[in-house]
């Protein structure tokens, strides 16, 4: 009973670091990102359209 019981806490353990991992790491999902000159909305971003340029280099 030990034996399961310690399997399961350490299937646990790993699950949260790699949820962990993937949510500190990996960035906020909702943003606004940049396609061949336009702005895309990606997911829900809180902030509104960016005013400025997309892609513009000066």
């Amino acid at each position: 009973m030990k034996r399961v019981v310690r399997i399961l806490f350490i299937t646990l353990a790993i699950i949260v670091v790699i949820f962990t991992i993937r949510f500190i790491i990996g960035g906020s999902e909702d943003d606004w990102i940049c396609v061949d000159g336009e702005w895309i909305k990606h997911g829900v971003p809180y902030a509104s359209k960016p005013e400025t340029g997309c892609g513009d280099v000066e």
